[in-house]
C-alpha cells in the first residue's frame, strides 16, 4: 500500500476507479498468492528438472519424445460455498480453459472436495453459511453438468466429510491435456507490440469482483450482496458466430451434413 500511494504522489493524481480495482485484483489472494507464495518458493520453484517443459496456466511435463501432458488444478471454495451449482461448474471450465491455453486437449478432470458432515443440525450451520447436504448436492451437479456437456470425463477424486468443513467447503478441481510438444504454446508475453484479443461471452453482472471475492473472510456481513455478483454463471455449451449459422442437412445417403451459411 505503500508503493502504491508512492507512487500515485510522484503522479501528483489520485488513483481513477479502474486503476484501483485493478489493483484490488493483482493483490489479492487469488492472484498473487500471499499466503502461499512463500511455499511455493521453497517447495515448487526451485524443482528444476529437463522433463518440466512449461509453468504456465497449467504446469507441462514430458511424456514421450514427441509428447507431453499439462497438469492444472486449482479450488473454487469461496464460489462453491455461496452458489455450490455456479462455483463448481466454472471451476471446470477455468481449469478446461488453463489447460486449452497451452496448447493441450483436455483428457480427463479429477474432483477431490470436502464437505461439513450431511446430517450435520440446521441450528450448527453458521449464521450466513448454507447446509453441507445443500452444498453437496450443487457441487456435484456443477461439476457432473459441465464434463458431461464438454464431453470431458472424471476419472479420479474423493469426498471428504468433516465437521472441519462447515464453515467453508474444500472444492479442488483438477484437468489434465495431452499433446504434441509442437502445439504446446507460451502464455508469456514476448514484447510490448503483442496484441491481445478477448473471445467468448459479453460480461454481465455475474463473475464481477469474483477474484477479490475468492480472497475475502467469510463471515454473515461478507456473504451479503455478494450472492448476484461474485459467481460466473457457467456455460460450457459452444456460441456460433451470429453471422454465420451452422444448418444440418441430410445428405443423399440420409447421414446428416453440416452446411455453413
Amino acid at each position: 500500500m505503500s508503493r502504491i500511494q508512492e507512487h500515485f504522489r510522484g503522479l501528483g493524481r489520485d488513483p481513477t476507479d479502474v486503476e484501483l480495482q485493478s489493483l484490488g485484483q493483482a493483490w489479492s489472494e487469488h492472484c498473487c498468492y500471499k499466503s502461499s507464495k512463500a511455499i511455493l518458493k521453497e517447495f515448487i520453484f526451485p524443482v528444476q528438472t529437463p522433463y518440466v517443459l512449461d509453468r504456465g496456466d497449467a504446469g507441462v511435463v514430458e511424456f514421450d519424445e514427441d509428447h507431453a501432458y499439462a497438469l492444472r488444478i486449482e479450488s473454487h471454495n469461496h464460489p462453491s460455498a455461496i452458489e455450490p451449482y455456479g462455483g463448481a461448474n466454472t471451476g471446470i471450465g477455468g481449469i478446461l480453459r488453463d489447460v486449452l491455453a497451452m496448447g493441450a486437449q483436455p483428457i480427463a478432470l479429477a474432483d477431490p472436495l470436502h464437505f461439513g458432515p450431511l446430517d450435520l443440525p440446521q441450528k450448527e450451520v453458521p449464521k450466513g453459511g448454507k447446509h453441507p447436504k445443500y452444498l453437496f448436492g450443487g457441487v456435484v451437479a456443477g461439476i457432473r453438468d459441465y464434463g458431461n456437456r464438454v464431453g470431458i470425463p472424471t476419472v479420479a477424486g474423493c469426498i471428504v466429510f468433516d465437521e472441519g468443513y462447515v464453515g467453508n467447503v474444500v472444492v479442488n478441481v483438477a484437468c489434465v491435456g495431452f499433446g504434441k510438444k509442437a502445439q504446446f504454446v507460451l502464455n508469456r508475453v514476448g514484447s510490448e507490440r503483442d496484441m491481445f484479443i478477448l473471445c467468448g461471452g459479453r460480461t454481465g453482472r455475474d463473475g464481477i469482483h469474483g477474484v477479490t471475492y475468492a480472497s475475502v473472510d467469510f463471515s454473515e456481513r461478507s456473504v451479503e450482496g455478494w450472492e448476484a455478483g461474485a459467481v460466473q454463471l457457467g456455460d460450457p455449451i459452444p456460441r456460433l458466430c451470429p453471422s454465420r449459422k451452422r444448418v444440418w442437412r441430410r445428405g443423399k445417403s440420409g447421414s446428416p451434413r453440416a452446411r455453413s451459411g
